[in-house]
């Protein structure tokens, strides 16, 4: 009925509830901690400055963390500068189980985010990956544990490296089973790219032998208002040649 790593879904409280037990134990929600690196950054409501934009990251992040089962500890902005960074950091791990951070991991002049958390002691496991987007995501640990994400700072990069990396930590930490990615078939081609898995944002199409993922024609990584309009995303995997319509591919819901 709830075996070990269930998630409490409202049928599984109330078949628990039926068979007359009121108290369970259930793992803690960990804490996230979120910090959002970026000069140029400004938080939604207020007046911009040439060469400013409205920061979106840690919404999208704040928002995946409370669906994943985590609890919001804090969320920062910071400038470019390499002592706010640290500074900005050090406060995140005080108070936190994971921090995640968009922005500043990649190879740039203003890049502080690297040489802020080696500083901290936090311990490199890798950085990039064969993937995109995402192909600039950071992870450590620190000494205590606590584990860092990097994401890359574009929006939809952000998003995609939430689902398939922090979430799962997230998920581990609480316990709960790994599930199984769902699948569906393809709406129409996808070209594949040769060393790198791909993320592709899709919409749902219905037809008369099932629903089938439709890819949108825009998939650049800051184009956020097109994932906000996106069902799901298709995970093609690295390769030659292209998928044909009607393949099957495993996806992660929007």
């Amino acid at each position: 009925m709830a075996r070990r790593g269930a998630v409490l879904r409202p049928a599984v409280l109330a078949a628990i509830a039926a068979a007359g037990v009121d108290t369970i134990e259930v793992a803690a929600r960990p804490r996230i901690g979120i910090v959002a690196t970026g000069s140029e950054l400004v938080r939604p409501g207020r007046p911009l400055a040439p060469g400013q934009i409205y920061e979106s990251n840690t919404i999208a992040i704040a928002a995946q963390a409370v669906r994943a089962g985590a609890e919001v500890a804090s969320t920062e902005i910071v400038e470019d500068d390499p002592e706010a960074t640290r500074s900005a950091f050090e406060c995140a791990l005080a108070d936190a189980d994971v921090v995640v951070s968009s922005g500043g991991v990649s190879v740039g002049p203003h890049d502080y985010v690297k040489p802020a958390l080696e500083r901290l002691g936090v311990r490199e496991v890798f950085w990039r990956v064969r993937h995109k987007p995402g192909k600039p995501l950071w992870f450590g640990a620190a000494g205590d544990g606590t584990l860092v994400f990097g994401l890359p700072g574009n929006p939809v990069s952000s998003v995609v490296c939430f689902e398939l990396f922090v979430r799962a930590a997230l998920e581990a930490m609480t316990g709960a089973e790994p599930g199984r990615r769902p699948v569906a078939r393809l709406a129409e081609p996808v070209s594949r790219l040769a060393e790198r898995d791909h993320a592709v944002r899709c919409t749902w199409e219905r037809r008369e032998d099932g629903m089938r993922l439709r890819p949108q024609p825009a998939q650049d990584s800051h184009l956020i208002a097109h994932a906000a309009a996106a069902d799901a995303i298709a995970l093609i995997p690295a390769g030659s040649g292209e998928l044909a319509a009607g393949e099957v591919v495993e996806y992660l819901p929007l």
